[in-house]
């Protein structure tokens, strides 16, 4: 019995090992945005939800809010299918615990089978807190 319970902790363990690799922790506020935008490249429902605040918002182009959970419902359910997308112009302003992150996204993606294809402008807010980054917010508006 203590043999079938040592290795039951040993998988157990060796396997939370093996997804903590998988989902690297952000370093600064920067870092964190950029880790976001890649798992949502990556259509990665879990690394969002790993990267994302409890009280997590974004806001689309049309100013409608949706929330982390929402959010990633929508990425592991195919809704969101992010085809391609590169960072550009990043500019970060860090106070303390909070960082302010703007740039471009040049994204081609699809929302429930809508299309779009071109930059968008972003500002997310990330906030270190137990010593982690998250990001709180993240905002969206097309550019030109």
């Amino acid at each position: 019995m203590k043999k079938q319970l040592l290795t039951i902790f040993l998988l157990t363990f060796a396997s939370l090992v093996s997804y903590a690799q998988d989902t690297p922790q952000p370093i600064d506020g920067t870092d964190c945005s950029n880790l976001f935008f890649q798992a949502m490249l990556d259509e990665n429902a879990a690394a969002v939800g790993n990267l994302i605040s409890n009280d997590f918002t974004v806001t689309n182009y049309n100013g409608q809010t949706i929330d982390g959970r929402a959010l990633q419902q929508a990425i592991g359910q195919g809704y969101i299918i992010v085809d391609s997308g590169m960072l550009t112009g990043t500019r970060t302003r860090t106070y303390g615990d909070v960082a302010v992150v703007q740039g471009f996204w040049n994204v081609s993606a699809r929302i429930q089978n809508n299309g779009f294809n071109g930059n968008v402008a972003y500002t997310s807010v990330c906030v270190r807190s137990g010593g982690k980054w998250k990001v709180t917010t993240v905002q969206l508006t097309p550019a030109q």
